[in-house]
C-alpha cells in the first residue's frame, strides 16, 4: 500500500475498524472509505456492488462481524449465521469482481476445534469441530476463510484472514446483550461499586483462561500484514501472556474501578471451554508484537467506561 491508496474498511465504526482508521490516518493515509451502515449496508448486494464499483478500493479491511454475548449467541442463531454470511460474502465476491489488490479478512478463534491443551494453532484448522454453543458463528467466520482461499486458490487473488483473540478497546459497547466480557464486567462491577454491593459475582469457577488484546494492538497486527508481499491463509494475533483468567481479570478491574466488595464464584454456573490461547508465532516471526500489557489494556477500558457515562449525564 502506498499512502495514496484507496482503502476500504468494512466495519469502521467497530471495535477493530475503528483502530484500524485511526493507526491508518496517523501513518499518513487520507484515501479510506469508511461509510457507516446508513451510507452503505453490507446485507445489501446490490449496494455493495454499487458501492465497489463507483469507488473502487484497492485494499480491504473486512472487520465487521455480528455478534453479542452469550445469552445474546444462543438466542439468535439463524440471525448471527445469515447476517454474517450476507455480508462478508458481498464483499469478499465484489473485492473479486473490482480487482481488489488485498483483502484482509477478520475470523474469531471461535473457527478453532477445542483442543486439550486449549492452545489454537493455524495448522489446527477443520482438524475438528468448534465449540457447538457457538457453532453459527463459527460456521459463518469459517465460510469466509474458505471463501478467501477459494479465491486465491482459484483466481490468485490476495485474499487471508486473521484470527484475533479476544480484544478491546475504543467503541466497545456496554451493552450488556452484545459486550465480551472485559465490557461487561466492567460494567457490572462499576454498577456495584455504586449501589454499594457486598458481593461481584461471576458465573462458574473464574478459571476459565484466555487471551486479550487492546484493538490499537490488533490494528498494528493488521497493517503489518497488508504490507507483506506474501501471505499465508491465516494468523492468530494473541497477546503472546499465555492467556489470563477470568478471576484475574475480575481482580484487575477491581482494582481499577476501586471496588470494595469481594468477589465470589456461583459455583451452580458452568465454565464452558477451561482454556484458549492462540498460538501467534507466525506472526511474531514478521516482527510484530503488542504495545498494551494486560494491565495497561484493562487500566484503558475502566477508564474509557467512566468517560462514556460523563458523556451520558
Amino acid at each position: 500500500m502506498n499512502l495514496n491508496s484507496c482503502i476500504f474498511i468494512a466495519g469502521a465504526h467497530g471495535v477493530a475498524g475503528s483502530a484500524i482508521e485511526r493507526l491508518l490516518l496517523s501513518q499518513g493515509y487520507m484515501n479510506l472509505l469508511t461509510p457507516t451502515h446508513k451510507e452503505l449496508d453490507l446485507y445489501n448486494f446490490k449496494q455493495v456492488d454499487h458501492y465497489f464499483n463507483r469507488y473502487r478500493p484497492e485494499y480491504v479491511f473486512y472487520t465487521a462481524a455480528k455478534m453479542g454475548s452469550i445469552t445474546y449467541r444462543k438466542s439468535h442463531p439463524a440471525e448471527l449465521l445469515l447476517e454474517n454470511l450476507r455480508m462478508q460474502s458481498n464483499v469478499i465476491s465484489c473485492s473479486h469482481t473490482y480487482g481488489v489488490k488485498k483483502l484482509l479478512f477478520m475470523s474469531s478463534d471461535f473457527i478453532y476445534p477445542e483442543k486439550e491443551d486449549g492452545t489454537l494453532r493455524e495448522p489446527d484448522f477443520l482438524t475438528g469441530l468448534p465449540c457447538a454453543r457457538d457453532f453459527p458463528y463459527s460456521l459463518a467466520k469459517i465460510t469466509g476463510v474458505k471463501l478467501c482461499d477459494y479465491y486465491r486458490e482459484e483466481y490468485g487473488d490476495d485474499f487471508f484472514t486473521i484470527v484475533p483473540c479476544a480484544f478491546f478497546g475504543l467503541n466497545s459497547s456496554f451493552d450488556l446483550e452484545r459486550a465480551n466480557v472485559v465490557a461487561s464486567m466492567t460494567r457490572r462491577m462499576h454498577t456495584a461499586k455504586l449501589r454499594g454491593d457486598s458481593e461481584f459475582v461471576l458465573w462458574g469457577s473464574g478459571k476459565p483462561i484466555k487471551e486479550f488484546l487492546h484493538s490499537d494492538d490488533v490494528a498494528s497486527a493488521c497493517l503489518l500484514l497488508m504490507e507483506q508481499e506474501k501471505h499465508e491463509s491465516l494468523y492468530n494475533i494473541g497477546s503472546g501472556n499465555g492467556g489470563t483468567s477470568i478471576w484475574e481479570l475480575a481482580c484487575m478491574i477491581k482494582k481499577v474501578l476501586g471496588y470494595e466488595g469481594a468477589i465470589v464464584c456461583d459455583m451452580t454456573k458452568p465454565d464452558g471451554i477451561m482454556r484458549r490461547v492462540p498460538d501467534s508465532s507466525r506472526i511474531r516471526e514478521l516482527g510484530w508484537k503488542p504495545k498494551y500489557d494486560m494491565d495497561a489494556a484493562v487500566r484503558f477500558m475502566c477508564e474509557y467506561y467512566l468517560e462514556t457515562l460523563k458523556t451520558k449525564i
